[in-house]
């Protein structure tokens, strides 16, 4: 916050808005503030019309403190006040009056120093003087704002028709600069047809700790009419009044409705996050001091205290109470909202939370959790009500009730599905332990042949003649194929066992790590592989990269164009998506499409291309664990087109 006088980084254009922000902030003005909406007058000038001092300062002081904070340049024009009331009045709220003062803030100034400069009032040279105090005030500090007290209009004889083509040249100098007015009024001093008038020219008026915005007005060059009755003006404050309270009533309900539907709905809130702000909105839009979530146990009389959202000598996560000395007993007892006001005229107060711990009022609301503990959600207050909570009030609670109970019943089924997840997850332990042993114990054999092997051939190399060299390199080949194949039923056999549990997979991202694995035979091939824009599926991660792996490498190898191509793109269809990898290979008789997927039956020689027989027949199984299929398209010589089809959602 700037200090008086001191100008903050430049702040938006002063307007309307800042003006009804400093009164709906506020501690001392506690009326509704209607919101401006699309008012179709919505110049900076509002009109106060008082009947006490409270009543005035209450709209004045925390009008001039907003534009003291904003780094603004604030006027009063002292009229029926002293200095020293508005000195004191503005302490009392936290202004540093004399800090502002000097740094030039602030000032005060007379009638006779303003509108009676030359001794009688001048509509002209208050509008040179008021235009003047614009342009000085905005070369210093942010903006312009002022308060001007106007009785001294009654006492000079002045009449309105004069002051209210005044205050209509008024709102064309402030209209669209950095710059706010407050004109004050006071109706015990004015004549009722002056007041009328007063109505009538300002289209933004403050009455009763009220701000209206005025469907009375009419700009003041095209009335300053004739006297009005007093009845008119009570029948224009009043009518102001009563469609101002019901417009900011619904308003407010729109705006406690969408604070809570922003604060439960964020994704970046974890629960104990979300829990404190909506506490935070209930503390103030119930006025309770704390919010309070409880676990309760009805039938062992036990409450015990989960959460709170301050400092309380008694209410302390993890104290525990017997529920029946709690307010939270009302709700207990019904089972939904219940509520306190006066705990004496209702029965309560022979309650060990109204004889020891000093609270007064309470607004809960009971929560059942399947097959976990209920619970209370409440907010409390020290000091009774004059009024009971409306029904409003409890609708508001319940419709926060039923998010913590939701919350509630997710964190119960997340606790019970990561139960079933540790057991799979330790099943699935077991059996990768046992599917490393068997590979271990299949491999090592293999290795060590090949190393003796190798061994016998390096070290009798100068006896070994030319087959027997040609024996050895065919069992060091045989040894090395016969791991590829251990290795691959590995692999397979990991899929028969998988649990079927599949989580959202970016196809996107898994292909483009395929092509990064893939990327030195990918080189040494000069291959391209266009990939387009691929769904997101529920899948098991590794299982979709080893079949991409697969289809994308046989795509290159089975391949002798110049350059080999591999597109791989998806369509989507009524129930899964359809993804195809297409390449300009060497292409595969019709006839001999079913057997390339039985396990070790291969088209082609090793001597032509080499492989195991498996990887199709693995890319199959991984297809049809998840529930979807594959299949081949292809002519020889015309390249071939493979086929995979995925649900759009998980299988159960």
């Amino acid at each position: 916050m700037s200090q008086p006088g001191e100008p903050s980084s430049k702040l938006d254009v002063l307007s309307l808005d800042s003006g009804l922000e400093a009164l709906r902030q506020s501690r001392e003005f506690r009326g509704p503030v209607e919101p401006l909406d699309n008012h179709d007058h919505c110049n900076d000038h509002f009109a106060l019309v008082y009947e006490t001092k409270d009543e005035l300062f209450s709209s004045a002081i925390p009008f001039v403190r907003q534009g003291l904070e904003r780094g603004e340049k604030c006027m009063y024009v002292i009229d029926e006040s002293t200095k020293e009331e508005l000195e004191a009045a503005m302490g009392a709220s936290g202004i540093d009056v004399d800090a502002a003062l000097e740094s030039g803030a602030l000032v005060f100034k007379t009638i006779q120093e303003t509108y009676l400069e030359g001794g009688y009032f001048d509509t002209n040279e208050m509008m040179g003087t008021y235009a003047d105090a614009i342009t000085e005030a905005t070369r210093e500090f942010e903006a312009f704002r002022l308060v001007a007290e106007t009785s001294w209009i009654v006492d000079d004889n002045l009449t309105i028709e004069e002051f209210m083509e005044y205050e209509s040249r008024v709102n064309d100098i402030f209209e669209g600069e950095d710059a706010i007015a407050l004109c004050v009024y006071n109706r015990e001093k004015f004549p009722s047809e002056g007041i009328c008038d007063v109505v009538r020219v300002h289209p933004h008026l403050i009455h009763d700790n009220t701000v209206c915005h005025n469907f009375y007005y009419t700009p003041p060059e095209e009335f300053c009419g004739p006297a009005r009755p007093d009845h008119e003006v009570d029948r224009m404050l009043g009518t102001l009044k009563e469609r101002t309270e019901a417009k900011t009533e619904l308003s407010e309900h729109k705006r406690f409705l969408r604070e809570l539907n922003e604060i439960t709905g964020s994704p970046n809130l974890s629960f104990e996050e979300k829990l404190d702000a909506v506490f935070e909105l209930g503390c103030e839009w119930f006025d309770l001091e704390l919010g309070a979530l409880n676990q309760v146990d009805p039938e062992n009389d036990r409450l015990c205290v989960e959460y709170i959202s301050g400092e309380h000598e008694y209410y302390k996560p993890g104290a525990e109470f017997p529920l029946s000395q709690t307010y939270c007993i009302a709700a207990a007892d019904i089972k939904k909202a219940a509520s306190v006001s006066d705990p004496t005229e209702e029965g309560y107060d022979d309650l060990a939370v109204y004889e020891e711990f000093g609270v007064e009022t309470y607004l809960g609301t009971y929560i059942p959790v399947e097959d976990g503990v209920d619970r209370t959600f409440a907010f409390i207050g020290p000091d009774s009500r004059t009024e009971p909570f409306s029904d409003d009030d409890h609708a508001y609670l319940e419709l926060m009730g039923q998010w913590v109970k939701y919350e509630l019943d997710q964190q119960q089924y997340q606790q019970d599905l990561e139960e079933t997840v540790s057991k799979l997850q330790q099943s699935n332990d077991r059996l990768k332990q046992f599917a490393y042993a068997a590979s271990h114990d299949l491999q090592e054999p293999l290795r060590m042949v090949s190393s003796y092997l190798q061994l016998l051939e390096n070290r009798y190399r100068d006896d070994l003649d030319e087959q027997a060299q040609e024996y050895i390199d065919f069992a060091v080949d045989g040894a090395d194929r016969m791991r590829a194949m251990v290795s691959d039923l590995l692999s397979f056999s990991r899929v028969e066992r998988a649990d079927g549990e599949f989580e959202l997979v970016e196809c996107d991202v898994v292909l483009g790590q395929v092509v990064d694995d893939l990327q030195m035979k990918i080189e040494e091939n000069d291959a391209e592989i266009i990939v387009e824009s691929l769904p997101t599926v529920p899948a098991d991660r590794e299982q979709l990269e080893q079949l991409f792996t697969n289809l994308v490498s046989n795509a290159i190898k089975y391949n002798d164009s110049d350059p080999p191509q591999v597109e791989i793109d998806a369509e989507e269809r009524p129930e899964c998506w359809e993804f195809t990898v297409a390449d300009n290979g060497i292409g595969i008789d019709p006839d001999k499409t079913d057997r390339i997927f039985e396990v070790f039956k291969r088209l082609h020689h090793d001597d032509e291309y080499q492989g195991t027989g498996i990887g199709l027949s693995l890319c199959q199984e991984i297809a049809e664990h998840h529930d979807g299929k594959i299949w081949v398209e292809s002519e020889p010589g015309a390249g071939s087109t493979f086929h995979v089809t995925l649900p759009k959602s998980a299988t159960d």
